[in-house]
């Protein structure tokens, strides 16, 4: 039996992809901890912004949440004065959703944060790795069926491919 390489991380493109992911999202929860905001909160501030005015619903249709959890997410930004609700003049059964000057200006803060995370992840890459590597990633992302715009953790819109026989392996268990 082969004596593995220190070196060498274990595992493959899988189990590097898992473990990147767990800490760099440790990572940008820590630098969104003095902000008070937790990452959940910091991608629904950006996916509202895009789609300021638009129903409760169609947001969560959109980042591919379920409407309870939506309605959780809502009422904890409403809270921090970030988010505000109000009835839909086209259907007054729903609530539309607007980002209030606090949450434009902490929207502002949380763009900062994430611009300053990135270039810390990339400080070793080029400008063509950077693209090269986020052309990649959005490939993989796609083929999952992970839609673009999802809250990251958020169940996929549509089920993942299914994986063939002989490209099964590098899983975190290996």
């Amino acid at each position: 039996m082969e004596t593995p390489d220190p070196a060498q991380p274990a595992g493959g493109v899988a189990f590097l992809l898992v473990q990147l992911g767990f800490h760099l999202a440790r990572v940008f929860g820590e630098r969104l901890e003095p902000l008070g905001l937790e990452q959940r909160h910091a991608g629904m501030l950006v996916r509202l912004a895009q789609n300021d005015g638009r129903s409760q619903q169609a947001v969560a249709e959109l980042l591919g949440v379920n409407p309870t959890r939506m309605v959780f997410l809502t009422d904890e930004l409403e809270k921090l004065g970030l988010v505000e609700r109000r009835r839909n003049p086209a259907d007054r059964r729903s609530h539309a959703l607007y980002l209030t000057e606090a949450g434009t200006a902490m929207l502002a803060r949380v763009r900062e944060v994430t611009r300053a995370h990135e270039a810390a992840i990339t400080a070793d890459l080029s400008a063509a790795e950077r693209d090269q590597l986020a052309a990649l990633l959005r490939r993989l992302a796609r083929d999952q069926g992970l839609a673009g715009r999802a809250l990251p953790g958020a169940p996929p819109r549509y089920g993942p491919r299914p994986v063939a026989a002989d490209t099964a392996g590098d899983t975190p268990a290996d």
